[in-house]
C-alpha cells in the first residue's frame, strides 16, 4: 500500500493500475514520498509548503492544548517546526521535545526555533518515533498532527505515548484527510475510530473535536490520561 502524505502535499488517488511509459505512477510515488519523508532540495520545498498549508489546522490544535508557561511537552513528526514554534510561546518555563523521522525536517524546525533551541527550551531530535529513547520525566501535553494515519496499530501507538504521559496528561491527535476524495464525513469517521484507540489504550475521558477548513474539516481527539 502506498503511504499517504501526511502534511500538505497534493492529493493522491487513481486507479492504481498500470502507467505505461510516461513515467506518470513513478512521479506519483515520488511527490508523495517528499511530503512523507522530505528529502534533499525537494524536501524542503515540501516542507515549505507544508508550513504555508497546514498553519490553520497547526494553530487550532495548539489552542485545544491549553499550554500553561510550565509544561513539558512532546511533537511526534514536528515536520517543519510551526507547531513547536507556536509552543515554545507559549511554554517559556518548562521545555519541549520534538522527534522527527526526516533530516530536512530536523533542519528546516531548528532555523524555525533557533533561538529557543538555543537556550534550551527546545531540543529537536531526527529519529523514528518507534525508536524513541526520551529524556527523563513525563510529558504534561503530546502532541501529534497528521501522523496517525501511519499508525499500522493506533491503540499500540497511543499506549506507548501513554507511557510518556505525566497522570491528568493531555494527548492531542490531529489529522485532516488529503486522500482524493476527501470528505468532513471521513474526517469525523477517522477521528472517531481514533477516539476508539485511544479508549482501548487507556485514556479517560477522551473527545473528538472537528473544526471546518480548507479543504475538508480536521479532526482532534483530546485524550486524558487518568490521574493514579
Amino acid at each position: 500500500m502506498q503511504p499517504k502524505p501526511r502534511d500538505g502535499s497534493p492529493p493522491t488517488g487513481g486507479s492504481g493500475g498500470s502507467h505505461g511509459n510516461n513515467g506518470s505512477g513513478w512521479f506519483r510515488r515520488w511527490v508523495v514520498g517528499q511530503f512523507t519523508r522530505p528529502r534533499g532540495l525537494w524536501g524542503h520545498v515540501a516542507g515549505w509548503i507544508m508550513a504555508r498549508r497546514n498553519r490553520e489546522r497547526i494553530e487550532w490544535t495548539v489552542e485545544l492544548l491549553h499550554l500553561q508557561p510550565h509544561h513539558t511537552v512532546l511533537e511526534v513528526g514536528f515536520g517543519p517546526g510551526v507547531a513547536i514554534e507556536a509552543m515554545a510561546q507559549r511554554v517559556t518555563a518548562g521545555r519541549i521535545v520534538g522527534v522527527d523521522h526526516s533530516a530536512v525536517m530536523l533542519r528546516q524546525a531548528k532555523r524555525r526555533n533557533a533561538r529557543a533551541v538555543r537556550e534550551g527550551r527546545v531540543r529537536l531530535v531526527n529519529q523514528d518515533a518507534r525508536d524513541l529513547q526520551m529524556p527523563k520525566g513525563p510529558f504534561d501535553r503530546v502532541v501529534a498532527i497528521n501522523v496517525a494515519q501511519f499508525w499500522e496499530l493506533p491503540a499500540a501507538e497511543m499506549r506507548k505515548l501513554r507511557s510518556l504521559m505525566a497522570p491528568g496528561g493531555l494527548l492531542a491527535v490531529t489529522l485532516q484527510p488529503r486522500d482524493r476524495g476527501a470528505t468532513d464525513d471521513m474526517a469525523r469517521e477517522k477521528g472517531q475510530a481514533l477516539v476508539q484507540a485511544a479508549e482501548q489504550a487507556g485514556f479517560a475521558p477522551v473527545r473528538l473535536e472537528m473544526r471546518s477548513m480548507k479543504p475538508v474539516a480536521a479532526a482532534c481527539v483530546l485524550a486524558t490520561n487518568p490521574e493514579m
